[in-house]
């Protein structure tokens, strides 16, 4: 009987131990509560205290645990870095207030479609600059050749493509929110009063 209750003792508090060991060690006992969430369950979010370029060797980067996941942070500017096997990899700036607690929603953006906005940048590029090579080099008296018959939808398609390229690489971003409040964690307003 009293091997049992010992071994049950033990398995009760085991997870409490290991859900001490799992915390983040950037946290702070009396910091502001942020919870990071994301729609990708398979997303992992990396935190440091300052506003850091992505690339940094050594990392200075800490993988909080699985979302969604509420960590306590000291007020101050973080970088926040996401990334997923299906989705692109996010990179963005926080900004923590005190007593304010906020959640960071991170949005998965497509890797495909930011792969591929990548490649339609690149062409278009390409496009604009041999039409302008076009225009440019391409004596104006050589009537066997039509420089702006060729020269013009060049440029124009490779302005298109390349404007295209750019739109689907903002779309397969994935977006890293700024801290949004909490209902009540909002600063009070003044109240403005008319009188006359």
């Amino acid at each position: 009987m009293a091997a049992a209750c010992t071994l049950q003792t033990a398995m009760i508090a085991q997870p409490a131990r290991a859900d001490e060991t799992n915390r983040a060690v950037i946290e702070a006992a009396d910091g502001t509560p942020v919870t990071f969430t994301s729609t990708d369950v398979a997303m992992r979010v990396y935190l440091v205290r300052g506003d850091v370029t992505p690339g940094l060797i050594p990392d200075p980067f800490e993988k909080l645990p699985p979302l969604p996941t509420t960590v306590r942070l000291s007020p101050g500017t973080y970088t926040v870095e996401a990334e997923s096997p299906n989705a692109s990899t996010g990179h963005e700036r926080i900004i923590i207030e005190r007593d304010a607690p906020a959640i960071v929603r991170v949005a998965p953006g497509n890797a495909s479609v930011k792969a591929f906005g990548g490649v339609f940048i690149g062409l278009g590029v390409v496009a604009t600059l041999l039409g302008i090579v076009t225009l440019a080099s391409i004596s104006a008296n050589d009537a066997s050749f039509n420089r702006w018959g060729i020269g013009l939808p060049l440029v124009l398609g490779g302005l298109g493509v390349g404007g295209l390229g750019i739109g689907m690489t903002f779309a397969g971003t994935t977006a890293i929110g700024p801290p949004h409040l909490r209902p009540g964690g909002a600063p009070r307003g003044v109240a403005m009063a008319w009188k006359f």
